[in-house]
């Protein structure tokens, strides 16, 4: 029991019985235990003190509002270990899925023996530092796997460039052109980003590409980037993802504007 005495756990749940047996149960164990009954208490408790250990119910108020307070630790306190509360085993699998966000998940009723027991092994593991990527950086990282995922969406696409082919022709080139302007500090297209575009447009109206066809090329990138987000945002910066997110938006409302002067301009050439 001496070995808990300073690590401090913090127990959200918005029903009264189990804060109150749970909490002495840890007290009795050697924990020092907060508890708060709401997404709103738990996020003062966050802000106010360190804690070690974080249980939180899954669906507090609203279903699923747990992974906003596992949400919160995760940023302000990357130590702390986390473990999701559910009296619903259905949600095993959606739970798995992001496994990397949450360090454990308990199903009720608790097993209390198997919760200290599990609780003790976690802190005996070494941390490891959380990733912070940016935007670009996950981007980067997963550029192959985005474009193998272009390729099978939709083979007639252009997938890499030919040997006598403008760069440009190319989906991987496209999404080159998003990193890179997520790199840059200003939110606007520099002038050699902005004329390979309107090659870009060019090239896909020699093919035959039409608008409905070229809002399709910008919305799959888009979409294949929100996908890539949405399966590592455990390993993202937080605090830059929302700016990230807008200057990436406008990226791709650009890179539609400038494809799309090029696939206007061949249209009228060749009418």
């Amino acid at each position: 029991m001496s070995t808990h005495e300073q690590k401090r756990v913090l127990f959200v749940d918005d029903e009264a019985s189990i804060r109150l047996t749970l909490s002495r149960v840890l007290q009795e164990a050697g924990f020092e235990v907060r508890v708060a009954a709401s997404v709103a208490e738990a996020l003062v408790e966050i802000n106010s003190r360190h804690f070690d250990i974080l249980i939180s119910d899954l669906n507090i108020t609203d279903e699923g509002d747990g992974f906003l307070v596992l949400s919160a630790m995760r940023h302000l306190q990357p130590d702390c270990v986390n473990f999701i509360l559910t009296g619903y085993p259905a949600f095993e699998t959606a739970l798995q899925a992001i496994h990397n966000q949450v360090d454990e998940y308990l199903v009720k009723p608790v097993d209390v023996e198997g919760l200290i027991g599990t609780i003790t092994a976690k802190l005996g593991k070494p941390g490891t530092p959380p990733l912070r990527k940016t935007l670009a950086s996950l981007l980067s990282d997963h550029r192959k796997e985005m474009g193998s995922a272009q390729a099978e969406a939709d083979p007639t696409a252009p997938q890499s460039a030919s040997p006598e082919a403008h760069p440009a022709y190319n989906f991987d080139y496209l999404l080159g052109m998003v990193i890179d302007h997520l790199q840059r500090e200003l939110d606007c297209l520099t002038g050699d980003t902005a004329r390979g575009l309107v090659e870009y447009g060019k090239a896909r109206g020699r093919q035959g590409c039409t608008v409905a066809m070229l809002t399709r090329d910008v919305q799959r990138l888009r979409t294949l980037s929100y996908d890539v987000i949405q399966k590592h945002l455990a390993e993202m910066d937080m605090q830059l993802l929302i700016a990230d997110l807008k200057k990436a938006d406008n990226c791709y409302q650009l890179l539609m504007e400038k494809a799309l002067e090029g696939l206007l301009a061949a249209q009228t050439t060749h009418a």
